[in-house]
């Protein structure tokens, strides 16, 4: 007999939850429609807030970036400076992004490597591993070409 109560209210509360799940679903939907809609409306106050570039964005039709910021390679400089030792180009591209700075491209990493590659502050110490220049630290076999054995045509 006792089984049996419990099987039922088991069953009840089973229904109740149910129900709750149906009833919570569409509340969410509402609440992630709110969120949104506070979203574009922060969005729209900061633009609010500086209406003489945004309407020289709007005029212009392309985003400029302010004068100040730093370029990718001078990041990538004082992170190096701040770390001390050599990094892996991968490690070197995610303690940048940890100190806020972005770097664009569809690969971040890879984009890093065309920024610092050219850059006279920098060394390629190992495949894919940079140095600050600063620091003579004797390369590893990089880059070694290989010989090419000719063919008997």
């Amino acid at each position: 007999m006792e089984r049996e109560r419990l099987q039922e209210w088991k069953e009840a509360l089973l229904k109740e939850v149910k129900e709750l799940r149906a009833k919570l679903a569409p509340l969410e939907m509402e609440l992630k429609v709110k969120e949104e809609k506070l979203a574009a409306i922060e969005r729209l106050l900061r633009l609010e807030a500086h209406p003489i570039e945004a309407i020289s964005l709007l005029e212009n039709r392309t985003v400029r970036a302010p004068s100040n910021t730093k370029k990718v390679a001078d990041v990538a400089y004082e992170v190096l400076r701040k770390v001390g030792t050599p990094l892996y180009y991968r490690e070197l591209c995610e303690k940048i992004s940890q100190t806020g700075f972005e770097i664009h491209g569809k690969d971040p990493a890879t984009n890093l490597i065309a920024h610092i590659g050219n850059d006279s502050r920098f060394d390629r110490v190992k495949r894919g591993t940079y140095a600050l220049k600063e620091w003579k630290i004797r390369k590893q076999n990089v880059g070694r070409k290989r010989k090419r054995r000719g063919r008997n045509v």
